[in-house]
């Protein structure tokens, strides 16, 4: 493992300065990891971070997952950028959806709403009871049923959505759209989207071992004793699961400005449940979903990045050099976007990335839960930056100023490496 020292003592004044409990780093180059770092605590007063911590990657998944799985099927020829998604997942054309295209959605230009609470229906429901259970404590065919059943809640919200807007009016950055995408994935493969990322892209990257939904410490009857005795506070720090634990609350508390759509939690806050997406949306779907549901290390999420280079040099293990140059273009038929297709573009001011990063040719993305990863073409480099700053609680919202800070840093330190 290699450190850059700059990185390790800002990562470490970021857990110092509460930003974050933990966080984890990477920094790759074409075939080189230029660092691996890690620092801090899995949840506050628990076990240290390592470079082996899973941390949730929240909206990383629509960039590691979903797109990557959809390039695969659209380089074999099984879907092509500009169908409808009707062609592959009919219901979603309800409500004057039906000429709305995989390309649209990728680009957050489709006109859906951001966001919507579905997963409040699936808690009021039958479902409710087995998807709260701890995970030792319920059969697996209560929680088949309770993932279906909240499952379809979300698909039925998503496809009886209306559009706010027209096609290409806006760049609205949208959950639904990605929904939706991972949606045509399972449609168009026959797989459920986790076991096609997994079993196709994953193994074709080499990185089924970093990156994956549903964290396999958690899996079968002894992950979920392991899990829950760690939060009972029965087991010692080496039983304990290593993932980076999220929110206490289930439903979480309202992020920023959806404060009108979600109430806020009362009362004493229940123990955080490891493993379990923070998305509220994604874990009435059992934690597999187009938008979220994903689970990494910071060498998985970097390693990822440095494959897209690898990818851009003409790898074609999932797409032609072709097809991932039309992924990276900035969107300019919709006004103001800095959207590319799946990835986001640097702003001109602002950015997470940072000035450094900015001013190159760079796409990236960043996830709620403190996560992001940027790659710089120019450079040929790839920055992941994995945190739990949702721990305990949402509204800590320093991550928006100590990743451009991270990302600066992580540019300035290549010229020393």
């Amino acid at each position: 493992m290699r450190e850059m020292a700059s990185l390790t003592r800002l990562v470490r004044e970021g857990v110092e300065a509460g930003d974050f409990p933990g966080a984890a780093a990477a920094v790759f180059g074409l075939e080189r990891c230029l660092h691996l770092g890690a620092c801090g605590e899995r949840w506050l007063g628990g076990p240290g971070v390592d470079v082996a911590t899973r941390f949730d990657l929240a909206s990383l998944t629509k960039v590691l997952a979903t797109l990557p799985a959809l390039l695969l099927l659209v380089d074999a020829g099984e879907a092509r950028l500009d169908d409808r998604v009707t062609r592959f997942w009919p219901a979603f054309g309800a409500r004057g959806k039906g000429d709305l295209t995989l390309r649209m959605l990728l680009a957050h230009a489709s006109g859906l709403p951001a966001w919507k609470p579905f997963f409040l229906d699936a808690l009021r429901g039958e479902a409710s009871q087995a998807l709260m259970a701890p995970k030792s404590g319920r059969t697996r065919q209560a929680l088949d049923l309770a993932v279906a059943l909240g499952r379809d809640c979300v698909l039925r919200g998503v496809a009886g959505a209306d559009l706010e807007r027209s096609p290409w009016q806006q760049a609205v950055y949208s959950d639904l759209g990605f929904i939706a995408l991972g949606e045509v994935v399972a449609h168009v493969s026959g797989a459920k989207l986790d076991d096609f990322v997994r079993d196709e892209v994953y193994a074709r990257l080499d990185l089924t071992g970093e990156l994956g939904f549903m964290p396999p410490q958690t899996e079968g009857d002894a992950g979920a004793q392991a899990r829950d005795a760690t939060i009972q506070g029965e087991a010692t720090p080496s039983e304990a699961p290593n993932i980076a634990a999220t929110g206490l609350f289930r439903p979480r508390e309202p992020a920023q400005g959806q404060e009108a759509l979600v109430p806020m939690p009362t009362g004493e806050p229940p123990k955080a449940r490891l493993g379990e997406v923070d998305d509220d949306n994604a874990f009435v779907t059992g934690g597999v979903a187009g938008h979220a549901g994903l689970f990494g290390t910071a060498r998985g999420v970097g390693l990822f990045g440095e494959r897209v280079l690898e990818e851009m040099e003409g790898a074609h293990r999932l797409a032609s050099v072709a097809l991932w140059q039309e992924v990276m273009r900035r969107d300019r038929r919709t006004p103001g976007s800095t959207r590319a297709l799946g990835f986001d573009t640097p702003s001109q001011t602002g950015s997470s990335a940072g000035g450094r990063i900015a001013a190159s040719r760079a796409v990236g993305h960043t996830g709620f839960t403190g996560t992001s990863l940027w790659i710089d073409l120019d450079r040929q480099v790839a920055v992941a930056l994995l945190t739990n700053r949702v721990h305990p609680r949402r509204g800590n919202e320093a991550i928006r100023e100590f990743r451009p800070r991270f990302h600066e840093a992580a540019i300035e330190a290549l010229a020393f490496a």
